[in-house]
């Protein structure tokens, strides 16, 4: 299972290609059944990674062929960490077009990749052996001067889709925060000018919510008592606010962290918002 560590710096965005894909994903040219495509930076051991995955056929994902195909592709130029630069987006952006045009041929499952170590690494389920992979390869390499490799297994339990590629609780958490930051950057949001970020937590009652909030004083959160309230489902929503970026890494360092303690003293972590700082303000 792959370790998972978020990076908790302003870096996590900073791949000009890995930003684009988010913007545009890439993927409209191939549907697949309960498709849902999601996007999320993490870390895999020691390196930044990027995963970009359909998490929609989770439920499904055991009527996919056993066979799991992976093809690793070098980036020619990478930067120093490993993730590629922007010249390299539309030449491996055609690989994967052709990869899933040949998934799709025989009836195959792309079901996503990850982008590691100077590496792309797609993954395919499929009903087809391992020779004509090879072959397929061969002709990819031929044709884009690009190194691929095949890896080609058994994985009758999907664990390359559910333990290599699948979301963590945390990562979950990333994912919700980037669709918060790509809505508030369709308004013109500039995000990395500090504001006040604020932060909703449901307990069974004010009085189960003490022990975090003597936390929250402590971790230099700001109590909102003004906008705590009794909610109408009965339970007790707790407001508190930090100050900061809205930088990938410095808001999900905040809501990993809000989760994680709703979560140890008996509550729910409901998410965050913050008004659009624009440019020219």
């Amino acid at each position: 299972m792959r370790a998972i560590i978020i990076i908790l710096s302003a870096m996590l965005l900073a791949c000009s290609e890995e930003t684009e894909v988010l913007k545009n994903p890439n993927m409209a040219a191939t549907t697949y059944p309960n498709e849902q495509w999601n996007f999320f930076p993490c870390a895999m051991g020691d390196d930044q990674a990027y995963i970009y995955l359909n998490t929609g056929i989770s439920e499904s994902i055991h009527t996919q062929p056993s066979m799991l195909a992976r093809l690793r592709l070098s980036y020619k130029a990478p930067r120093e960490d490993g993730l590629p630069t922007n010249e390299e987006f539309e030449p491996v952006s055609a690989i994967e077009d052709q990869i899933e045009a040949f998934a799709k041929e025989a009836h195959d499952c792309y079901v996503g990749r990850g982008t590691v170590g100077g590496h792309r690494i797609f993954y395919v389920y499929t009903n087809r052996d391992e020779e004509s992979w090879l072959q397929f390869i061969r002709m990819l390499k031929s044709e884009s001067g690009y190194q691929i490799q095949l890896a080609y297994e058994r994985d009758p339990a999907h664990k390359g889709y559910h333990e290599e590629l699948y979301p963590t609780e945390d990562d979950w958490q990333v994912i919700r925060d980037l669709r918060v930051l790509e809505n508030l950057a369709s308004h013109g949001d500039d995000g990395s000018v500090p504001r006040q970020v604020d932060h909703w937590i449901y307990f069974e009652n004010q009085s189960a919510s003490l022990d975090f909030l003597s936390w929250a004083k402590n971790a230099q959160y700001t109590e909102e008592p003004g906008n705590s309230h009794q909610a109408e489902d009965g339970r007790y929503c707790v407001r508190v606010s930090h100050h900061g970026s809205l930088m990938i890494g410095d808001i999900s360092s905040h809501s990993i962290s809000l989760s994680h303690k709703s979560k140890e003293y008996g509550g729910e972590y409901d998410g965050w918002e913050t008004q659009v700082i624009t440019p020219n303000e």
